[in-house]
């Protein structure tokens, strides 16, 4: 029987690796790494869900748990960045001597994830495919990552970090910089397959829509609506959604702010209830400052769209900055009206663009 450790990091790839344990009968066992925000509340959803296709659910540390133990010393300056770093070498020793743990009870034919990068997941790949003798991993589509890279690419600094990578994790950890590229992974399950991307075309699977929208995924997202209070009648009656990037990007934007609320007063105006759906690594349940005068409807942060696309009704308008969510939404409901507000002017947002509008997401 074949063994199968999947590993998420963000609530959209964790649904990506429920659809495809469901898909590959055998042992899975999923490992959430808390780089996000409720993490806790996921692994319960997961968990009592009757079609949960893994024999154990396991939580691992990881960015958020990070922010928040390094903010309790309370100091600043240099003496902050210390605590801040020890805080992050504890953590890490933990995760990797429980990856390797993991590792041992299971014995994973394949690993499945939607980031080789980190070194956890390399750590898991490396001890799979070294006892296999060949690359193990299966790379899951990252939305805008697996099609545009990293946002943050500064390559002095990459190549410092690898330097000191290498020097402290061994002659096993991978320089990538692109998600889904490290010589661990042998295949690359894509939405675009046929999208100009750095995965050679013999790795690369088109990834089944019914792994995300099947009967097992619907019962999920009607499961979560319950446990998060989302209240299906009154989404029912929502004319447009909000699907908005990490506030990083908000407060680096105040014409974004603007225009966001301008629009939100336009179409309350015209009668049309208006619903937002933050990003997953929120910690301020209102960072644009659109939910204070209670016109505007808060969707679950910590939901994945792809979970709450199902419950909206046909001819909904979503609006978004440049963000997967928009791809994903395009991709599980053609019937949505998708758009992009377009208001970020780097090259970055432009390749985002670029990539949006050869599937249909237009700028508004």
């Amino acid at each position: 029987m074949t063994a199968r450790l999947f590993i998420a990091s963000t609530p959209m790839i964790a649904l990506a690796c429920a659809g495809a344990a469901l898909a590959h009968p055998g042992r899975s066992r999923l490992l959430l790494i808390e780089d996000f925000d409720l993490a806790g509340r996921l692994q319960d959803l997961l968990e009592g869900w009757r079609d949960n296709p893994f024999e154990a659910i396991m939580r691992l540390p990881g960015r958020h748990t990070e922010h928040v133990m390094g903010a309790r010393d309370g100091g600043s300056g240099v003496r902050h960045f210390l605590h801040r770093l020890r805080v992050k070498r504890a953590l890490r020793r933990q995760t990797l001597t429980e990856i390797e743990k993991i590792d041992a009870s299971l014995r994973p034919d394949e690993v499945w994830l939607g980031n080789d990068r980190k070194p956890e997941t390399q750590l898991a790949l490396h001890r799979a495919s070294q006892r296999a003798r060949q690359p193990v991993g299966r790379y899951l589509d990252d939305g805008l990552y697996s099609y545009l890279g990293d946002v943050r690419q500064r390559p002095l600094v990459r190549r410092i970090d690898a330097f000191v990578k290498r020097l402290g994790y061994g002659r096993w950890w991978q320089r990538a910089d692109h998600a889904g590229t490290t010589s661990w992974i042998r295949e690359a399950w894509l939405v675009f397959i046929d999208e100009e991307t750095p995965y050679p075309p013999h790795l690369r699977r088109a990834l089944p829509r019914h792994w995300y929208d099947g009967r097992p995924i619907c019962r999920l997202g009607l499961q979560a609506a319950r446990a998060f209070g989302l209240d299906r009648r009154a989404l029912s009656k929502v004319g447009l959604v909000l699907v908005l990037p990490h506030s990083n990007q908000l407060r680096a934007n105040h014409g974004l702010l603007q225009r966001l609320r301008d629009r939100v007063r336009d179409e309350c105006g015209r009668g049309r209830q208006v619903a937002v759906k933050y990003h997953p690594r929120e910690i301020d349940p209102d960072p644009a400052g659109l939910l204070r005068d209670g016109t505007v409807r808060a969707l679950p942060t910590l939901l994945p769209l792809e979970l709450i696309l199902p419950l909206l009704p046909p001819g909904v308008a979503l609006l978004g900055e440049g963000s997967t969510a928009l791809l994903a939404a395009r991709w599980l409901r053609p019937d949505l009206a998708v758009a992009d507000l377009g208001f970020s002017q780097d090259g970055y947002a432009a390749r985002a663009r670029e990539l949006f509008a050869r599937h249909g997401i237009h700028r508004e």
